[in-house]
């Protein structure tokens, strides 16, 4: 079924998106306090693994007294209500709780990519939620934040889980938003990963090669179409802000902060904002991560100066607990990072009908499908499509997430891992359906799978694709027939082992 976002549906704050999930039932409101150390992460850890509910923290430890500071996981985790896994995310983007993931990334697209960029409502601090309440100065204190410390063994309270970072490149042609970690040091001073092949670090590289620091601001509990786009890999020197306003199809309520000239999204629960050092670090890590792993290593990072904390009444801090998938970090990343995936390989020429870095391999595997009529539409033979393809999500910014990619024909459903497993297994030649790039040094995935030893961020890890598509000799030829109820069936036989299937007696246990 096609589906189509309504914009008036899409949530124009975080709080009003959570307040959703709790009306669908698939949120609960904890009021009991909360510890900060640990027990926050093991419930929100739990529900990510028995697929339950959202976790809200209406009361948490450590934090002031009559400020009413809450927290939340970030939300757009998968559900265990049948025919609705994907509601959370559905709804964050305007669609039906019952649309399928394949089916939301289509209709997220088409909108995101529907109109034209809309310009930023620019409001008055006087009506801007987010500063309703002022720290500066000595007043400052980030520990009252509710971070948890996620992980036992983590360095550290995360204070950036599901913060977006917001900085701009000297000449202001740019401004970057992004999803990065950070660890709170003390009061006023953060560290975190401002890495050379992200957005934020090349920003950040750019003021330090001027000898200045970088102006920064960290917005949380953001409004959806911002997060989305801050979970997305926009191409170098693209602005996030203008797909999150098409999106919308309107302009973004923004800003300006107290301490610098940055715009940050008006309606946002918390804002840090404050300058990251052009030559100073702090040790940051361990930290455990997405791919499922805690690792062993601290790193000293650049550290990061808060001068001023702005936010709402009784504020809604989002969180997000990495770890074993699938989870809301391999949620928010997999989905909308893919649908820039889909938009190179798009751009490219090739047919190709979606691609989405599954969530159950913690984004290890991309899984692009491909249509059927491959061959006729390229004249390609199979090695060198799967090889263009490759060489096109390999250089571009959006593919350096991933070492493994999985090319399916139509009928496999990226998001079906019955299925993905059936097809990689009968379908990929181990030798001649099995592709590396040597060649192809500079990306390493994300640098967090346990694979790695210390010789693959020198020479590369092992760029591999996997064909699942016909072999040479098999190329333009009738596909074999699939066996199976819908695929080897008369539609009439089937339709009446359906009609006949209570009486009978099945679907009862």
């Amino acid at each position: 079924m096609a589906y189509t976002v309504d914009r008036a549906a899409i949530p124009r704050t975080y709080r009003e998106y959570i307040e959703k999930l709790v009306e669908m039932g698939e949120a609960v409101e904890i009021n009991d306090e909360v510890d900060i150390k640990l027990e926050m992460g093991a419930i929100c850890r739990h529900s990510y693994e028995t697929r339950a509910e959202v976790p809200v923290f209406n009361s948490v430890s450590g934090t002031p007294e009559g400020e009413g500071f809450r927290a939340c996981d970030i939300g757009y985790t998968k559900s265990g209500t049948p025919g609705k896994e994907w509601c959370r995310l559905a709804v964050m983007l305007g669609l039906p709780p019952e649309a399928g993931l394949m089916d939301i990334q289509k209709a997220y697209l088409e909108a995101r990519d529907g109109t034209d960029v809309h310009d930023p409502v620019i409001v008055d601090a006087a009506d801007a939620p987010c500063k309703e309440n002022k720290w500066t100065g000595d007043e400052v204190d980030i520990n009252k934040i509710p971070a948890p410390l996620a992980h036992d063994g983590d360095a550290g309270r995360y204070i950036g889980t599901a913060g977006v970072n917001i900085v701009r490149t000297p000449d202001e042609s740019w401004t970057s938003w992004s999803i990065n970690r950070a660890m709170i040091v003390n009061k006023n001073t953060m560290t975190g990963l401002w890495l050379p092949s992200q957005h934020n670090g090349m920003v950040h590289d750019a003021w330090a090669k001027e000898g200045k620091d970088t102006p920064w601001a960290m917005a949380f509990g953001v409004p959806p179409v911002v997060l989305s786009q801050a979970s997305a890999k926009a191409p170098d020197y693209e602005n996030e802000y203008d797909y999150a306003s098409r999106l919308l199809g309107e302009g973004i309520r923004m800003v300006k902060c107290e301490t610098n000239d940055l715009l940050v999204p008006a309606d946002s629960e918390i804002v840090l904002e404050g300058y990251v050092s052009k030559d100073q670090v702090e040790s940051e890590g361990p930290f455990g991560e997405y791919q499922g792993y805690l690792p062993f290593d601290s790193v000293n990072r650049a550290r990061v100066t808060v001068t001023c904390v702005t936010y709402r009444n009784k504020p809604l801090f989002p969180i997000s607990i990495p770890g074993k998938p699938i989870d809301s970090c391999t949620v928010g990343m997999g989905f909308f990072m893919s649908g820039d995936v889909l938009d190179a390989l798009k751009k490219e020429g090739l047919p190709v009908v979606d691609a989405m870095l599954t969530m159950e391999s913690a984004l290890a595997w991309l899984v692009v499908r491909v249509c059927n009529d491959w061959h006729e539409k390229t004249g390609m033979a199979m090695e060198e499509f799967v090889r263009k393809i490759a060489t096109t999500l390999w250089t571009q910014h959006c593919g350096n997430v991933t070492t493994k990619l999985i090319v399916v024909n139509e009928d496999i459903d990226p998001d079906n891992v019955s299925d993905l497993s059936w097809a990689f297994a009968t379908r990929n030649h181990p030798t001649k359906g099995t592709f590396g790039f040597p060649d192809i040094t500079n990306v390493v995935g994300t640098g967090l799978e346990a694979y790695h030893c210390q010789s693959d961020f020198i020479h590369g890890s092992g760029l591999t694709a996997y064909s699942c598509l016909p072999a040479e000799s098999k190329t333009g030829q009738p596909l074999e027939r699939i066996l199976t109820f819908e695929d080897n069936y008369p539609s009439n036989l089937q339709k009446k082992v359906v009609d006949n299937w209570d009486k009978w007696g099945f679907g009862k246990s």
